[in-house]
């Protein structure tokens, strides 16, 4: 999976909602999703993308833009794959605390933004 497809900025919910329609996922989840105050803005900063045969979880890094965080095979099952989904989102979380991420401090929202725009 080509991570340069992805904007150089943080997807839009509606973005994310598009690529999970194009048929080229399994599912796309959200792992993080901020409602922009006094603004029309949903923004994604992370998110856990499943293709047949993987799992991946990506994270938009400032500096770096979008980052490949884990990759798993995709299970077959759909209760293994909810937990996979679920351990990506937990490792996706835990990438963003480690590498101090703008948009995970108490007043990310802003950080967030600045860099949705500057990308857009």
């Amino acid at each position: 999976m080509q991570l340069s497809s992805l904007p150089s900025r943080p997807l839009e919910l509606a973005e994310l909602r598009e690529l999970n329609d194009s048929g080229r996922f399994r599912a796309v989840f959200p792992a993080a999703v901020f409602d922009i105050e006094d603004s029309d803005y949903k923004l994604v900063p992370v998110a856990v993308l499943v293709t047949d045969g993987t799992v991946v979880g990506v994270g938009y890094d400032a500096d770096e833009g979008w980052t490949r965080v884990s990759t798993e095979t995709a299970s077959e099952t759909d209760d293994e794959l909810k937990e996979q989904v679920e351990a990506a989102n937990r490792e996706l979380q835990q990438w963003a605390r480690e590498t101090e991420q703008q948009w995970a401090e108490p007043d990310g929202a802003s950080a967030l933004l600045a860099a949705f725009e500057a990308g857009a």
